[in-house]
């Protein structure tokens, strides 16, 4: 007999949410709310609503800097307008008023990766501080680009005489392509030959993807395999088909000892990527896990 929804666990639920979100056209992808599913997991008790409103305020106090009437009224900008003005309000709303800022101190605690740790704590990384910009941004009337920089990201918007990009986890510092490079080649410490890959804007499913997985990573370095497989199961609803991600989510399963689980995903694993450079390892998991299993029944 199928599972029906009131026998899911709460987990499941938000997995199946996350899963009906993500398979929207792109551009139809609510960020912040998708952010906010994605931090129930941890937060369960977390009242989505409230910091949703909480961005609906900020975006009409960046609308009344600029004596545009409440976006329900006018949904778009009017056509004189310069977006650099609405980006001027955003950052005084943002970082001078609410004082939104990188977190330096402790950059890879993983509450820099929630959007609601983000409204609370005001501080974050780059890339939640770029999608809480954006969906301010995008609720005020002004649609922005988050780009993927190397070692960084920054969000982008055209203006009239070409595109400027703003690095909300430097307090909205305004920045040309020729000072993204020069922030780049700070990070690497050696000149490095600028791709144009760089500044192509990066789709919203990617900007969960990459969220996603620095809380992947947080995790497993901290050895907390539960709340990596948390979000090995998001990277998999994202992208079905990535190979690696389902090899790393059945070993996470064998670390588990959830053998079942990790045999199903390790024989996915294989079926995707028939010419994987780690195949004969792999094969050997796979009747490690076997001959476990016979032990066990």
């Amino acid at each position: 007999m199928t599972k029906g929804f009131a026998e899911e666990s709460p987990k499941e639920r938000i997995y199946r949410e996350f899963e009906a979100m993500v398979r929207k056209a792109d551009a139809s992808i609510d960020l912040a709310l998708a952010a906010l599913v994605v931090a129930t997991l941890e937060f369960p008790e977390l009242d989505r609503t409230q910091y949703l409103q909480q961005l609906d305020r900020l975006a009409h106090r960046v609308r009344e800097l600029v004596a545009l009437p409440p976006i329900e009224e006018q949904p778009t900008l009017p056509l004189d307008m310069d977006p650099g003005e609405l980006i001027i309000a955003l950052n005084k709303v943002f970082f001078e008023e609410e004082g939104f800022h990188g977190n330096t101190e402790d950059y890879f605690n993983p509450e820099n990766s929630y959007l609601n740790k983000v409204l609370e704590e005001r501080t974050g990384i780059p890339i939640t501080l770029s999608l809480l910009y954006i969906e301010i941004a995008r609720r005020a009337g002004l649609s922005l680009d988050g780009i993927g920089l190397p070692y960084h990201f920054v969000v982008r918007c055209r203006l009239p005489e070409g595109f400027i990009y703003i690095d909300p986890f430097h307090s909205g510092n305004l920045l040309t392509e020729q000072d993204c490079i020069a922030l780049i080649q700070r990070f690497a410490r050696t000149r490095v030959r600028p791709q144009s890959s760089w500044f192509k804007p990066v789709s919203r499913k990617m900007l969960l993807f990459r969220m996603l997985n620095n809380l992947k990573r947080i995790y497993l370095d901290s050895d907390d395999f539960e709340r990596t497989l948390m979000m090995s199961n998001l990277l998999i609803i994202l992208r079905p088909d990535d190979a690696s991600e389902r090899r790393d989510r059945g070993m996470l399963h064998l670390q588990l000892k959830r053998y079942g689980r990790a045999l199903h995903d390790l024989q996915d694993y294989l079926k995707l990527d028939p010419e994987a450079t780690d195949r004969e390892e792999i094969q050997k998991y796979l009747q490690l896990i076997r001959q476990t299993i016979a032990m066990l029944n």
